[in-house]
């Protein structure tokens, strides 16, 4: 295949007449300028170039894949980085395509953002694992620097500085940080500068966090989120702060980002950005705020903030999905004040121009913003329609070009709303299929959205585009006529006209099927139309239009159809091939392969070769045959001679299949067996997936899948493909290819909405290749050129159609239910009248499919064939239904037990059987719903026993009182670990071994001191006993054996609490203490156990004293209550376990085999009680012989009457006989002694009552007494367990405190480590820095030192002419143009729209710099402005020797710039390495203050204390006791002290007297023998004074003067009015001063401004005297001096006199000493006299 030629992407250049490259698809992304009114952006694996005018350019990237992609509207070139491993960054120069540099190593894996500077530096980002930020220089090609980025914070928008390319801003979800990029020579460093946003004051982890996304959110300080704590009640000065990460255990990046992880505050979210020319920045949010940040502070503020969404209350009408606006949202939409509201998601682009801010987002919504003014309002508005998502300018900022995910571009003028226009519009969505139309003009695409759109080929411009308003999944187009078919969801499929295709018709929709239409083939000729259905079901249509499209018949396929080829052979059979998969994986590929043929034989007698009137096919009649493919596979194509190709799942290869002869199948029976084995290999693609295609004249094949390429080759060279890369295999690869009629044109398109179109670059050979198939195609287009115009006028002459509401499948439903309801009616009616019912032959429902009307079609032909059958079924049924009414009738008359169920007469009774199965399977579903929710209830019942009552070894139970709500409850207690037994024997005999070396040491080493008595041993108070041991009042409850042995936790193992410093001590104190309050806690469960025990045996003697009460009370017949306690379940817990029956409420269930037990079981009791109830001779004897008791009892018997004699109630007594009236009195004395008994026995059984009763009380009382005793012990035992419990808390947070402290060390010297690296490598820096600013200064030297000697030799280069044509040769020479003043683009810059019009960039100011000396230099070279006399030769050699000096000096000039940047490089690494050292210097101090307060922990220990009164000597404060600024001193440290104070105090007194008075004496002698010293002292300066005074004049006047003191007093005043005098004049002088001054300020900045002017002139003034001077020097050779003799006798003559006069200034001086040596010689002295 490759001997053919190469695929190239086609359409017609219209200024070269060659085969360029076309591609179609925008899928939104960056859309910039890179001419003046040319826009580019990536389009599939290509770059894209449209002018403002229509006109397209595409530039196939020649690279691996496609990655990110910018471009230079200046430079006009564009960089595309590449989508692979080690990718590779393109730059290109448009419009030529030069390839300008490849920029490799930026990269491993990809490259995710690329933006240029408006100079010649490109910034590439690399992606995972680097996020490397890459400076390159374009146009070397060469990696400038590189700056790591967090991995966690991706960039969210990119930028340079457009005025300063040194400066690149990144922002993110948490950071704006601002890159400044430094340079010594070859050089380059970028260092951060993170932006702020917080106030000064606050923390810099703080400052540097994005602000909060609403305005009113108030930011939660690390200070404010800690819980207060009563740091009042520690007794310690000292409080050790460590952050929040030590407390947390974090070191390293976690614990610099803890912060970040806690902050909850939502904050805005960067989205894109713009620099203004003054440095500052404006940075859009995804909320719709706008940032602004100062570019000289670095600090940032949200200048704007959206207005916040109104909440509405939920509603009935809200919860149904009914919304209703608001009046102030109607008003609001109704005055268009809603566009001017930045809302969320409006920011998404930015762009800065002259006139203000623009903003877009997804919005549809292009606003201009005012940001200079104090309040951000909205200036200008339009309105996109679609969601913009990407906006650049041209670069005369004139023009704006909107680009929109929805597939559209649109160019706006700013300033002018009305100018906004599209400019493409591609309605951007995944293709579905492509096809092209018969002509080999037009090809047609069909989207996702049911979007068709028609191309033309040649230039790939969209010519129409219509919408079926519906999800198409298939599409093709007609070979034969100009039809397009689409298929869609609901079995829909859809015909359009193609005939005009630039208004194409909708004129026929056909459903076929229910399902999803997923596959639309033609047949070669067109006269077919193959669908599949989602089902499985192959369809064969008519595809003429004469026809109407009408399905013809189907045939089913197991599993899910993958592929459809068909081939028609000479006889014009059309042979059809299937894959599907049975396996239910999709992936899998294709299982079985199925082929049947359609014969024209076979299409005569349709309704023949169909099974029935719904048109299914018989197998035989299109000799329908499945194969098992032992491969499973892709796609399939079949070509003549019954070959097929398909894709491989397993090895992704090529594989050619041969299908087998009908005469070589085997029985159905065994074709399932068979395995159908490829018969050949080729080379195929990288990842598994993918569809085969054959060209229209089926001699080249087609591969293409998700590795994104497209596979061409011949069928007789399979090994030899041409292969291109249209789609990027990452977002799906190739979706759809098709060939054009002549296949010369191959389409394809991707999962990237992009559409491309290749053309062949023929080879000699192939084009011999080419005409064969562009003659198959005319061949084919002679062939069916009367059918087509046939067809075509056919189908032009159809109505165009339109979706009719009512035949829309939503309202089939009611039309169905009404139909259904009144067929209910009538067949009721019919029941109830006793008449036969018969079914009404059905009618096609609206909106039908065609499979349901053949169905319908089908089931009216059976209803004719079979409607005798039918009838005589009707009777027989109406018989049986009257037979088994009057059955029903006789069945309600007969008695109950002879009256059967009703459902005994359900004739139906699988029916019936199918209610129980559903009831029983509803039965078993509750049932286990039941039964799982009783497990988990279960599950949850075992997992509490188990934790609170299983695993306690003593269970948690109380004991309440009998008369009051008192209630001890124990303490329940868990078996202790065998590790916690293991550590605790461990730790005691580690501290006995510490115990017994401490004694010894104390025995052996130091010698035993016998301490003075003090008050507190005298008194028996706490202090030390004699062994040392420390008492409870300063070591808690249990150190003391007095206490220990009371509640059972004493031990002499403890440690004292101010010995606990080490780690390992307080670890072993709190197992010590555990262990302790673990046998606290068991020597009162065992007293507690007794008390439960008595508690036990008084409700036991209470039960029997009640049984006597209960007894004498029924005897005495009285209503009492009888106290009868008993355990609760507080006190028996035990009894919550078990739950008896009479607390269920419910009936209890049974099943059927425990009713059976129970059954039996009550049989056999009623047997075992009938055989009791014989003959039982031993009750009989009993009763017979003792009444039926055994024991007589004396109550038994006074409750027994005696025997009332029989003639007192027959006769009268008057009758009575002697023997009778004695026998009345003995009965009457019988009766009363009977009386007397009962009553004596009566008051006798009140008397035990109340004795009983009393006992009870008596011991409830008592028992009561015995618990108060127990709970006022457990109250103490509690204040106990307390006290230890908190000192193993405190202990524990003193390890926590160490851990904390252990873990702010380690990361104190992981950062002390960190920058001490970072200081090393700043030192080398700064120390390569420093040599190579030597190394270039010496250059600089040498650059200079060559250009003064090109100054200094002119003389020598022009030795050729004379003096004074040397002269004028020096004045050209040293004539340079005037700087360059850069010059605006068009007029003015205040009337230009760009905003960097002031601040052109550094590069255009060169260029412009450049090209201007150029064009002067050029000028001054003219041969015009040679000076008379001067050769030309000589001219030329000046022009050519000047330009090498403007070199020379340009190269200096440049040498002293990079020298200046290099210093300033140096000096900025100086201060980076100052830095680093003052951090580590911080942290070092950071690190000794920590180990400090470690050391001031661990021995300032915190002792808890039990004090009596009188011991604290603090001042109590008003609530809580302050003892940060207390000591704890031990009472004997006091008593020992005051002792001492004691006896030495009284030792003073006693030296003090003794002192006193031999010390009187001597102060006394030592005080005369001072006075007598002054005297002498005095005497001595009184005589001196007298022989050294100076009679002066003053004391003259003072021996003179009678009133001397008067006089001074008159001095003194006047001197006093002299200084009043001249402090008003120093006022009045000072405010003249003030006044002069502002005066000579003022005058000094005129002076300053007159000085600037004058230096300008100065510089223009000192131009003119060098060239003066050096005209003087020429000239001064040939000048003759007449007047310097003269001069050097004025000279000479000015010497001599200045040295007389110095003579004669020298004799005076010596004259005037001499004078006064002379008057001092005649001057009065005194002389001293010697002692």
């Amino acid at each position: 295949m490759d001997q053919i030629g190469t695929l190239e992407l086609s359409t017609e250049n219209i200024i070269t007449k060659k085969r360029a490259r076309w591609a179609q698809g925008y899928n939104g992304k960056k859309a910039c300028y890179i001419d003046k009114d040319v826009i580019c952006y990536l389009c599939g694996n290509n770059v894209k170039f449209i002018a403002e005018d229509g006109a397209e350019t595409v530039f196939n990237f020649p690279g691996e894949g496609v990655g990110p992609f910018d471009a230079h509207s200046l430079s006009h070139c564009f960089a595309v980085a590449e989508q692979c491993l080690n990718p590779k960054i393109y730059v290109f120069v448009y419009p030529t395509f030069r390839q300008t540099s490849v920029l490799q190593g930026g990269a491993k894996l990809e490259y995710t953002k690329l933006f240029f500077s408006s100079s010649d530096y490109l910034c590439s980002l690399s992606g995972i694992p680097e996020f490397d930020l890459t400076l390159w220089n374009y146009n070397t090609g060469s990696k400038l620097c590189t700056y790591a980025l967090s991995r966690e914070n991706i960039p969210t928008s990119l930028s340079f500085n457009p005025g300063n390319w040194r400066q690149i801003c990144i922002t993110s979800e948490k950071h704006v940080t601002l890159l400044n990029i430094e340079q010594s020579n070859t050089l380059f460093v970028m260092q951060p500068t993170i932006i702020q946003f917080g106030e000064r004051h606050w923390p810099y982890d703080r400052r540097v966090r994005l602000p909060p996304a609403d305005r009113d959110a108030e930011e939660i300080t690390e200070n404010e989120r800690d819980i207060p704590t009563r740091a009042s009640t520690r007794m310690t000065r000292y409080t050790i702060d460590v952050p929040k990460a030590a407390k947390a255990g974090l070191v390293g990046e976690l614990a610099e980002k803890l912060d970040e992880i806690q902050d909850e505050t939502e904050r805005v979210k960067p989205v894109s950005q713009v620099w203004t020319p003054i440095g500052d920045l404006y940075i859009g949010c995804a909320g719709g705020q706008i940032i602004k940040i100062d570019g000289e502070s670095h600090q940032g503020k949200v200048i704007y903030y959206p207005p916040k969404k109104a909440r509405v209350p939920d509603s009935r009408m809200s919860s149904a999905g009914i919304h209703r606006e608001s009046m102030v949202d109607i008003q609001m939409t109704a005055d268009d004040d809603l566009d001017k509201l930045m809302v969320e998601e409006s920011v998404d682009c930015i762009g800065l121009h002259k006139r203000g801010l623009y903003c877009a987002g997804r919005d549809g919504v292009l606003r201009l913003v005012d940001v200079k003014s104090r309040d951000v309002s909205v200036l200008e508005v339009c309105k996109i329609g679609v969601p913009v998502t990407s906006m650049a300018f041209s670069a005369s900022y004139r023009h704006m070009v909107l680009g929109s995910e929805a597939g559209s571009l649109h160019l706006y003028e700013p300033g002018t709303p009305e100018s906004l226009r599209l400019l493409k519009n591609l309605h951007y969505g995944v293709f579905v299929a492509i096809s092209c139309l018969p002509g080999n003009e037009h090809c047609v695409t069909c989207r996702e959205n049911g979007e068709i759109q028609v191309w033309t080929i040649d230039k790939g411009q969209l010519v129409s585009s219509i919408s079926v308003d519906m999800p198409a999944f298939s599409m093709a187009c007609s070979p034969m006529l100009n039809v397009c078919a689409v298929g869609t969801a609901g079995g829909y499929i859809y015909y359009l006209d193609m005939n005009d295709v630039e208004n194409p018709r909708l004129v026929e929709r056909v459903r076929v099927y229910e399902g999803t239409v997923t596959h639309l083939v033609y047949q070669e000729t067109g006269m077919y139309l193959l669908s599949v259905s989602e089902d499985g079901h192959v369809f064969l249509i008519d595809g003429r239009a004469s026809k109407n499209f009408k399905p013809l018949a189907h045939t089913g396929m197991k599993g899910e159809v993958q592929s459809l080829s068909s081939y028609t052979d000479s006889t014009g059979a059309v042979h059809v091939v299937v894959t599907h998969n049975t396996s239910g994986n999709k992936r899998s590929g294709a299982t079985h392969m199925t082929t049947f043929s359609v014969t024209e034989e076979t299409m005569r007698d349709l309704r023949y070769n169909c099974h029935s009137l719904k048109y299914d096919f018989k197998d035989k009649s299109i000799s329908k045959v499945s194969l098992n493919m032992a491969i499973p596979s892709y796609g399939s194509a079949v070509t003549e001679g019954g070959t097929v190709y398909t894709l491989a799942q397993t090895n992704k290869k090529v594989h050619q299949h041969k299908l087998p002869r009908k005469e070589d199948l085997p029985p159905e029976k065994e074709l399932e067996k068979i395995r159908m084995e490829p018969d050949a290999e080729f080379p195929g693609h990288q990842l598994p997936g993918g569809q085969v295609l054959l060209s229209p004249h089926h001699k080249w094949l087609a591969t293409y899948g998700t590795d994104g390429t497209l596979m061409l080759r011949t069928i007789g060279q399979m090994d030899k493909t041409v292969s291109v890369t249209p789609h990027d295999y990452r977002i799906g690869g190739v979706k759809v290819v098709a060939f054009a009629e002549d296949s010369q044109n191959i389409f394809t398109t991707g999962y990237d909405g992009v559409l491309t179109c290749y053309t062949w670059n023929y080879t000699p050979t192939g084009l011999g290749k080419a005409k064969s198939a562009m003659e198959a195609a005319r061949a084919k287009k002679s062939k069916l050129m009367t059918s087509q115009m046939e067809e075509n006028e056919h189908i032009v002459g159809m109505q165009e159609w339109t979706p009719d509401r009512e035949s829309r499948p939503m309202s089939e439903r009611p039309v169905t239910t009404n139909r259904e309801a009144k067929e209910k009616m009538k067949r009721d009616e019919a029941l109830e009248r006793d008449e036969i019912y018969q079914t009404p032959t059905p009618t096609p429902e609206d909106n039908s499919t065609w499979l349901q009307n053949q169905e319908l079609e089908a089931f009216k032909e059976e209803d004719k064939q079979y409607a005798e059958i039918k009838k005589n079924l009707r009777v027989s049924i109406r018989d049986m239904r009257r037979t088994l009414q009057s059955m029903l009738h006789s069945n309600a008359t007969l008695p109950e037990l002879e009256r059967l169920n009703r459902h005994e007469f359900d004739l139906d009774i699988e029916e019936q059987m199918r209610l129980q199965g559903e009831a029983d399977q509803e039965v078993e579903r509750v049932r286990e719903e039941i039964e799982f929710e009783n497990l988990a209830k279960m599950y949850l019942r075992e997992m509490i026993k188990r934790e609170c009552w299983d695993e306690m070894v003593v269970k948690g139970r109380a004991v309440q009182a009998f008369n009051s709500n008192l209630e001890v409850s124990n303490f329940p207690m868990r078996e202790r670990h065998k590790q916690f037994l293991k550590m605790l024997e461990t730790v005691k005999k580690r501290r006995a071994i510490e115990i017994a070396e401490s004694k010894a040491r104390t025995e052996i080493l130091e010698l035993p001191q016998k301490a003075a008595p003090t008050t507190a041993d005298e008194e028996g108070g706490e202090g030390e006993d004699d062994d040392g041991r420390e008492q409870p009042s300063t070591t808690g409850s249990l150190a003391a054996d007095l206490v220990g042995a009371q509640y059972g936790g004493g031990s002499d193992l403890f440690y004292s609490q101010f010995e606990l410093h080490a780690r390992e001590q307080k670890v072993n104190q709190i197992v010590l203490l555990e262990d302790a309050i673990f046998r606290v806690k068991q020597v009162f469960n065992k007293e507690f156990d007794e008390l439960f025990i008595k508690k036990e045996q008084e409700i036991g003697k209470i039960a029997e004293k009640n049984k006597r009460i209960k007894k004498i009370i029924a005897d005495l017949e009285f209503v009492e209550d009888v106290i009868e306690p008993s355990l609760t379940i507080a006190e028996k817990p035990e009894m919550m376990l078990t739950v008896n029956d009479d607390e269920v409420k419910v009936e209890k269930f049974y099943t059927p085999e425990q009713r059976k037990i129970m059954e039996k079981k009550q049989k056999e009791e009623e047997e075992r009680r009938a055989r009791e109830r014989g003959d039982n001779a031993r009750e009989r004897a009993l009763n017979e012989m003792m009444g039926g008791v055994l024991e007589v009892k004396k109550e038994d018997e006074l409750k027994k009457d005696i025997p009332r004699p029989s003639f007192i109630t027959t006769k009268a007594e008057a009758e009575w006989s002697e023997d009778e009236q004695k026998i009345a009195k003995d009965y009457e004395r019988r009766v009363k002694e009977l009386q007397e008994e009962r009553e004596k026995y009566r008051k006798q059984l009140e008397t035990e009552l109340r004795k009983n009763q009393s006992i009870i009380q008596e011991g409830m009382a008592a028992f009561d007494e015995m618990l108060n005793t127990v709970f006022m012990k457990k109250i103490k035992v509690m204040m106990v367990i307390y006290q230890e419990e908190l000192k193993i808390l405190r202990l524990r947070y003193s390890l926590l405190i160490e851990e904390e402290l252990e873990t702010r060390e380690n990361e104190l010297n992981r950062l002390l480590e960190h920058k001490t690296a970072m200081k090393a490598k700043a030192a080398q820096t700064l120390m390569e820095t420093n040599k190579s600013v030597s190394a270039y200064r010496d250059t600089y030297d040498i650059y200079l030192a060559e250009d003064k000697v090109m100054d200094k030799q002119f003389k020598k280069e022009f030795q050729d002419v004379s003096a004074l044509q040397q002269d004028q040769l020096y004045r050209f020479f040293k004539k340079r143009p005037r700087a360059l003043k850069i010059t605006r683009a068009e007029g003015d810059a205040s009337t230009l729209p760009n905003p960097f019009a002031d601040r052109p960039s550094t590069a255009r100011q060169n260029a412009q710099a450049d090209q201007y000396m150029a064009n002067q230099m050029a000028d001054l070279d003219k041969l015009s402005n040679c000076p008379e006399g001067v050769e030309p030769l000589v001219w030329d050699r000046l022009c050519r020797y000047r330009m090498e000096k403007v070199k020379s000096e340009n190269k200096v000039k440049v040498s002293a710039q990079i020298l200046a940047e290099m210093t300033s490089f140096y000096q900025k690494r100086q201060e980076q390495e100052e830095q680093y050292k003052k951090d580590i210097d911080n942290i070092q101090d950071q690190l000794s203050r920590l180990r400090e307060d470690r050391n001031r922990f661990n021995l300032n220990l915190e002792v808890q204390l039990l004090l009596k009164q009188g011991q604290v000597e603090v001042d109590a404060g008003s609530f809580i006791q302050e003892y940060k600024d207390s000591a704890l001193i031990h009472r004997s440290v006091v008593e020992e002290l005051n002792n001492n104070i004691q006896q030495l105090g009284e030792s003073k007194i006693a030296s003090m007297v003794e002192s006193k008075d031999f010390r009187k004496g001597i102060i006394q002698l030592e005080w005369e023998h001072k006075k007598m010293l002054m005297q002498v002292e005095d005497l001595q300066n009184k005589m001196k004074d007298v022989q050294f005074i100076k009679v002066t004049r003053e004391i003259q006047l003072f021996l003179n003067a009678p009133d001397y003191e008067g006089r001074k007093q008159g001095e003194v005043g006047k001197l006093e009015q002299t200084i009043l005098q001249q402090k008003q004049i120093h006022e009045k002088n000072l405010s003249e001063r003030k006044k002069a001054l502002k005066e000579l300020e003022r005058t000094i900045k005129q002076k300053e401004n007159d000085n600037e002017q004058l230096l300008k002139q100065l510089e223009d003034l000192n131009v003119s005297v060098h060239e003066r001077k050096h005209i003087e020097q020429v000239n001064a050779d040939k000048q003759k001096d007449s007047g310097a003799e003269k001069r050097y006798q004025e000279i000479v003559q000015r010497r001599k006199l200045v040295d007389l006069a110095k003579a004669q200034a020298q004799e005076v001086a010596v004259l005037r000493a001499e004078v006064e040596r002379l008057r001092m010689r005649t001057f009065p002295a005194l002389v001293q006299v010697e002692h």
